[in-house]
């Protein structure tokens, strides 16, 4: 049986390495700098072969090299942004409980941050790039929508399982019971993909339906239309606009500074629009959630995720308490073979002059 070679000037080599470059970083969860010490040894063996080198990561048209830097990017990403922390939520959380102030930006950030604290979100799916003009995303075929959400990606449920179609005033609160959150459009392109949120009744400062009422409710005064963004606010000169990924940004660093004050300028520098979908997953790494709850809740296909784990004082506490049965075992041992010096210690007089140099 002939083995056809796997070296070769055809084109077709490039797709099969870039195929073999997915699985490693989707299927292992490689590193970007792994993948590259596997392409290099693929591309010497084809340059051994007087073959032309299917994987020119210094050609950015490559399809190989688009992947490497994409991962790349996103390694750098997970890197340079740091959750937010609770001090920063417990802040923004106080900053906006007066009604008076409830169409205000930091009202409307800390409403999605709720969320975000949950289901992680990106920041396309609920801000805009600018303040006053709305994102899409366009087909290949010229169909064009809208990337954030919009009022009807969001039902809620009262208690009987009903459908609030209507949303009033504060007096459906108590009857808030879930919430089905359908992303329209997301970057793993499972499109329409829907997750369910249950009221938090013993924290209702923090719920997440209650959340998701008062966005839908301050959409409806600014006169947000059912296919509009749900992420607007009233500007000081009253003028609605889009919440931003910038402007969010600056937010969290201000409150950062207030709330840490110990923390460098590069530490600030690091929280940003981004930071709520790597806080996310801190939080469910950090109570112990597994890896498969981890990417369905939070909407990934691969393990990408575990670029964003952080070594925090909570895994640091589980980390040596998972331990403690065993370190009491080690302890015992040490009580029980454990040598008994005496206290008085007979002078060696044979061992000569002893110096020292230091």
């Amino acid at each position: 049986m002939l083995i056809p070679d796997p070296i070769g000037n055809d084109r077709g080599y490039t797709l099969i390495l870039a195929c073999f470059i997915e699985q490693l970083m989707h299927d292992h969860n490689s590193q970007s700098t792994t993948v590259c010490g596997y392409i290099r040894s693929i591309n010497i063996l084809f340059q051994l072969r007087n073959c032309t080198i299917p994987a020119d990561l210094s050609d950015n048209e490559n399809i190989c090299s688009k992947i490497i830097k994409s991962r790349k990017q996103e390694e750098d990403i997970a890197r340079q942004r740091s959750p937010i922390t609770n001090e920063i939520f417990a802040y923004l959380l106080n900053r906006n409980q007066d009604n008076a102030l409830q169409d205000l930006f930091e009202a409307a950030v800390t409403d999605f941050m709720i969320i975000i604290r949950l289901l992680g979100l990106r920041v396309s799916e609920y801000a805009q790039t600018t303040q006053n003009k709305i994102d899409v995303h366009e087909y290949p075929s010229g169909k064009r929508v809208i990337k954030a959400f919009t009022p009807l990606d969001f039902i809620i449920y009262d208690k009987n399982n009903a459908i609030i179609d209507e949303i009033n005033s504060t007096k459906q609160l108590t009857t808030l019971k879930k919430v089905k959150v359908t992303f329209r459009i997301q970057k793993n392109r499972e499109n329409g993909q829907s997750i369910t949120l249950k009221a938090d009744v013993k924290h209702p400062e923090i719920c997440p339906v209650r959340a998701v009422h008062r966005i839908l409710q301050r959409a409806k005064r600014l006169g947000q239309d059912d296919d509009q963004p749900l992420g607007v606010f009233i500007n000081h000169y009253g003028i609605k606009k889009y919440l931003t990924g910038s402007k969010i940004a600056k937010l969290l660093q201000t409150v950062a500074r207030t709330v840490h004050p110990n923390m460098t300028r590069e530490e600030i520098s690091r929280f940003s629009s981004h930071s709520g979908r790597v806080w996310a997953v801190v939080l469910l790494d950090e109570a112990g959630m597994s890896p498969e709850f981890i990417k369905c809740r939070l909407r990934y296909l691969s393990d990408a995720y575990r670029l964003y784990l952080r070594d925090t004082s909570v895994i640091q506490s589980k980390h040596t308490d998972a331990l403690n049965k065993d370190s009491e075992d080690i302890i015992k041992l040490l009580g029980e073979n454990r040598m008994i010096l005496p206290d008085i210690v007979p002078i060696e007089n044979d061992m000569g002059e002893y110096t020292s140099e230091n």
